[in-house]
């Protein structure tokens, strides 16, 4: 039982063997990890085969999304959109307040504005044809006021979908408070709804001017959110004229100027888009960050 054979010493010895020979080379599955024996980064960037497993996928997915060319197209197509609204609204109520005035409606009435007033005024001076126009107008006027807004809660949605910043929020929060204004049946809730949008406008083109790009030619884009913001401070001003109740021609005119700011802002931006892209194409670079 306790006699090992020839066959047994001779196993021993060739184990007896490996042994040593693994102490003194052993494999290179087996070696101790060393800083040498890990990759660089750039050996790793420079082989095509290799992924990156490193990095989640969400943020495969947001690279993708900021640079989508479709989503920075509709986002200024949208821009543009509101803009005209706008910029329409206006123009309509100049051409009202103007009609009033030729008609001899008093101020109070116009800084009322609201259907009983109308009402009553009407029938007391005869003029039910200045009421059938009030009620038109009113109708444009809402219209107008919500389609633009709501193109601009278009725009805040899909800016907070490509940069992924939450104060992009601030332009759909501005466009909901302007539709709030739009619906809204006295002089007063109008007003104090649209000072809050106005504000918020404002804030959003600070955000605009803070915000930060990595590709040249991002002065062009400067051009437009300069503008921006001129618009949104003329709207501001006109806002406190508004809530102090003394509103008048010299208003309306800076609104409209206001709104042709924010225009040549959507069409600056969108022109700016397109060359900077055509150069980058241009330049044989196919991968491009759009605004």
């Amino acid at each position: 039982m306790g006699i090992l054979d020839e066959a047994g010493l001779r196993q021993i010895a060739e184990d007896i063997e490996q042994a040593e020979e693994y102490e003194e080379s052993p494999p290179e599955s087996c070696m101790p990890l060393t800083i040498e024996s890990v990759p660089l980064s750039s050996e790793i960037d420079d082989n095509p085969e290799r992924k990156r497993p490193y990095l989640p996928s969400c943020y495969n997915v947001y690279d993708k999304i900021k640079g989508s060319i479709h989503l920075a197209f509709l986002s200024h197509l949208c821009f543009i959109l509101a803009s005209l609204f706008y910029l329409k609204l206006a123009l309509v109520t100049l051409n009202w307040y103007l009609y009033t005035k030729r008609r001899g409606v008093p101020q109070d009435i116009l800084d009322e504005d609201t259907e009983e007033v109308w009402t009553s005024w009407t029938s007391e001076n005869g003029a039910d044809y200045i009421f059938d126009k009030w009620e038109a107008y009113r109708q444009e006027y809402e219209l107008l006021y919500i389609m633009g807004a709501l193109f601009f809660v278009f725009v805040g949605l899909l800016d907070l979908t490509r940069y992924f910043d939450c104060l992009n929020m601030v332009l759909v929060l501005a466009g909901v408070a302007g539709m709030i204004s739009a619906l809204s049946k006295t002089y007063q809730a109008r007003t104090i709804w649209d000072f809050v949008s106005v504000h918020m406008f404002f804030i959003e083109a600070i955000n605009l001017l803070l915000r930060k790009h990595d590709y040249e030619g991002v002065a062009c884009f400067r051009i437009g959110d300069v503008c921006f913001l001129i618009g949104a401070i003329l709207d501001c001003i006109g806002s406190y004229v508004g809530i102090a109740g003394h509103e008048g021609l010299w208003v309306i005119q800076m609104d409209v100027f206001s709104c042709c700011l924010w225009l040549f802002s959507a069409l600056t931006d969108i022109t700016a888009e397109i060359y900077y892209l055509r150069k980058r194409y241009s330049d044989g670079i196919g991968t491009v960050q759009c605004y």
